[in-house]
């Protein structure tokens, strides 16, 4: 297993409030996400903390076609002799994949200009000093920022990737794949998954989606436009 504890990937994400669906909820409602969140690693916790991050559920308009991908080159201060920058690139196509059908009708395609596209990566020498989150302030290896359009669906996304680690080590093909297909999860409109199995938990380690993954990303683009998780009626004890 691909072992990344020190790839720890804070998102540094917008406000986006609403997502694209054939159903709209109004500002103050609400839908039941499941349970009532706990510190444990669920489904329903992944997916409360998705639509909380956003203050209500953001997604993509899968009725508009497949997401638009494009993919900086490599900047020089990457050279690597033994890797080539279509390898870095391929990692990235390979991340997307992993995400793409999981939704039916969900799909990522490489686009080959920038301003066509819905999300774009570009790369940077690091990223700790940019980052602030606790423990994990000077561990990231990458941010994404998703903004939606003014009637709250997801129309654009931006994923930055690190170069090189907090200790001037350069991040290797296989630690690119890992930590953009943790972004771009991100840029799909999932949070932090509590679970280390996952491919959304904070410190990367996961080499593959989980059927936490697939479960949270299905619930998130099943609920409606806006949505925003309600707590589940408690019983009264006697």
């Amino acid at each position: 297993m691909l072992l990344l504890a020190s790839l720890a990937t804070v998102a540094t994400l917008l406000s986006p409030v609403g997502t694209p669906s054939d159903t709209t909820l109004g500002a103050n409602q609400s839908v039941a996400c499941g349970a009532e969140p706990t510190a444990a690693p669920s489904v329903a916790n992944a997916l409360r903390a998705a639509v909380a991050v956003h203050g209500g559920a953001v997604r993509w308009d899968l009725r508009r076609g497949a997401i638009r991908l494009w993919v900086q080159r490599r900047p020089a201060i990457a050279a690597d002799v033994s890797v080539l920058g279509s390898d870095w690139r391929r990692a990235i196509a390979v991340a997307a994949d992993a995400w793409s059908d999981v939704v039916p009708g969900l799909a990522f395609v490489i686009e080959s200009d920038s301003s066509h596209a819905d999300v774009i990566v570009t790369w940077e020498r690091d990223l700790q000093s940019a980052a602030a989150d606790g423990d994990f302030a000077f561990l990231t290896a990458g941010r994404t920022a998703l903004v939606p359009g003014a009637d709250g669906r997801a129309l654009a996304a931006h994923v930055r990737l690190a170069i090189f680690a907090p200790d001037g080590a350069r991040y290797s093909v296989d630690d690119v794949r890992a930590v953009a297909r943790h972004e771009l999860g991100h840029a799909l409109g999932l949070a932090h998954h509590a679970a280390p199995t996952s491919v959304m938990a904070p410190l990367v380690r996961a080499e593959r989606l989980s059927d936490d993954d697939r479960a949270t990303l299905r619930a998130l683009y099943a609920l409606p436009v806006g949505a925003r998780c309600s707590l589940p009626a408690q019983t009264l004890g006697g």
